[in-house]
C-alpha cells in the first residue's frame, strides 16, 4: 500500500510540474483525467461483481415481500 501511495504521489507531482512548466498542458490534463476515469470504472466493475450475491439476495427478499403483499 505504501509503494502504491508513493508511486501515485510521484505521478501527481510530475504531472503538476509538467503543467506548471507549460509542457504539453493539454496532454497531461487529458492523461490524468483518463487515468482517474479508468480507476473509477475499475472500482465500479469490481464493486458490481463483488456485490452480485448481495444484490441477488436483496432482490429475492424484495420479491418475497412483494408476493406476500399481493
Amino acid at each position: 500500500m505504501a509503494q502504491a501511495a508513493r508511486i501515485a504521489i510521484i505521478a501527481l507531482v510530475s504531472a503538476m510540474a509538467l503543467q506548471q512548466m507549460g509542457i504539453a498542458t493539454n496532454i497531461v490534463a487529458l492523461a490524468f483525467g483518463l487515468l482517474l476515469g479508468a480507476i473509477a470504472v475499475a472500482l465500479a466493475i469490481a464493486f458490481g461483481l463483488g456485490g452480485r450475491e448481495v444484490a441477488a439476495e436483496q432482490l429475492r427478499e424484495w420479491l418475497a415481500s412483494f408476493k406476500q403483499h399481493s
